[in-house]
Order: C-alpha cells, then structure tokens, then sequence
C-alpha cells in the first residue's frame, strides 16, 4: 500500500497542536465536485469574470474556496450568512461586495462544519476526509449542524483537516468513531479537546502553550478563556510562557524540536523537509 504523509506526520509524532493558522474572513462559492481542480479555483466551468473575482477577494486575512453543490450559491464566514446568486454575473458582482468588506447581507446559517475532502490538492484529504465528511452528515441533522466539503483550507497532512464555523474552531486528525462526542461538543460551543488545534488568534508558540494547558485541566470551554499574560524566550529553542485560565495562573515551559516532515503525498518521492515545531515540556501551576 502506497504511503501517505498523515501517516507519516502521525508515526514521526508531529504535534496537532499549533496548527490552527487560520483566516479572518471565509467565503465558499458552491460548485459542484466533479469539476473542482488544483488550484481550486480553476475549477471547471467558471467563467473569466467569476474566477478573477473569486481570485482577487482571496489572500490579506481572506479565504476563498469551494463547498461541493448544485446551487450558485455563496457562503461568507464568520457573519454565518449565504446569497443564492441569479447566474454568474449575478455570483461575481456578490464576491466583488463580499471582498470590499460590505459582506452578503443574505440569509443566516446555523452552525457549520467544513471538512475537506479535495483529492485533487492531496490523497489524504480523499482517504480520510471523505470517510469522516459521511460520518457527519449521516450524524449532523440531530445536532441541527450542517456539513460541508470543501477544497483545500490547509494541513493536508494532519488530515482530516475541519473548520467549525462561526466558532473559527480547527481541528485535525478527526476519525470517524469520534464524531457523536465531537457533535456533541460542538453543539454545546465548547472545543474538542482531543483533535484540537489551537486558537487562531494566538501565534504558534501561544496556540501551543493554551492548548496544553486546556489539556492539563482538560478545560474545553469556550467561555474561560485562556489568556496569556508574558512569554519569556531563552533562545530561539526554548521559551517560558505565563497563562492565566480563569483565575488561575499557569507556567509552561516550550521547546522547539524538529521533525521530519512531507506537507503533502504529492511530495513523498522525495525525503521528507525538517520542519521545526514548538512542543510543550513541562506545565506548573
């Protein structure tokens, strides 16, 4: 059986946590599957008008991508809202709205999981994306959440790679007999502990520090922050960083270590890439 690199950053110990990079501002156009490609938005049977639109609002804390549909229709985070467009001219005069920050202003959303499942951009994404996308949406409608698949949002190796939406969570390595207790949590707008991947508004160091202390106190809710209060660095390999969860103060000691690393399996002819990774050492309280 050929090799894949979730597997390989799974076996070499890669952390999840750290990982949960993530932009401000999300919007999906529904385009059906069948016709995404790589890049995913050169996506068959769009139009020059719609693509370079779909292309411009892309980058500087913006995401664009696909979820997988019939209807011409466009989904904008973290507003939660969604515009059924006439046709595509219609659909490239929404996006151009959308990119000048005047949003949708369309019809709101429930709760909404993204799970990629984009094959053409990494295998991974197909072989453990797909299985947990269908694991989802048979279990969603009992949590009034809805499911969707996307193209690539990044960490294609530590897939399945979601996003839950409006919360901006992200999670990685999510398998499918984890998905009642998953549903479960997020319904109550609380985080998954054991595929979580840090707050996106932290850096990495930060993400990493917070989620070994949600970890150490197996606090998962949304509502006691975790803030941090200073960061020491040692050297450019080790760093001191103070928290504060509630009213407790904690310590944790971080250590960057490097692994082995291939970010996609398009990639694993080749040796892997050392990649440098921050990692928790030690937590005091």
């Amino acid at each position: 059986m050929r090799p894949f690199c979730t597997d390989h950053a799974r076996t070499c110990g890669e952390p999840l946590a750290g990982t949960a990079a993530l932009a401000e501002r999300h919007l999906f156009l529904r385009w059906p599957k069948g016709k995404w490609r790589r890049p995913r938005l050169d996506a068959v049977g769009l139009d020059d008008a719609l693509r370079s639109a779909l292309k411009a609002a892309s980058g500087e804390g913006r995401y664009v991508g696909l979820v997988d549909g019939a209807v011409l229709e466009l989904i904008s985070f973290p507003d939660a809202t969604r515009v059924i467009a006439r046709d595509q001219r219609h659909a490239t005069e929404l996006v151009e709205r959308w990119h000048s920050g005047a949003g949708l202003h369309g019809e709101k959303i429930p709760r909404t999981i993204l799970c990629c499942t984009d094959a053409k951009t990494d295998a991974c994404c197909a072989r453990y994306g797909f299985p947990l996308f269908k694991a989802l949406s048979a279990a969603a409608p009992a949590f009034g959440i809805d499911i969707l698949q996307c193209t690539h949002i990044g960490g294609c190796h530590l897939a399945p790679s979601v996003i839950v939406m409006p919360d901006r969570q992200r999670y990685g390595r999510l398998a499918p007999d984890m998905v009642p207790e998953f549903l479960a949590t997020v319904e109550r707008g609380h985080i998954y502990l054991p595929c979580y991947s840090g707050n996106p508004a932290l850096t990495e160091l930060e993400q990493t520090a917070e989620a070994a202390v949600r970890h150490h106190l197996k606090a998962s809710a949304n509502h006691t922050p975790v803030t941090i209060e200073s960061i020491e660095m040692h050297d450019e390999t080790r760093a001191s960083v103070a928290l504060r969860f509630g009213n407790q103060k904690m310590h944790v000691e971080a250590q960057r270590r490097t692994f082995p690393i291939y970010n996609n399996c398009r990639n694993m002819d080749d040796p892997p890439k050392d990649k440098q990774r921050w990692v928790c050492e030690l937590i005091q309280t």
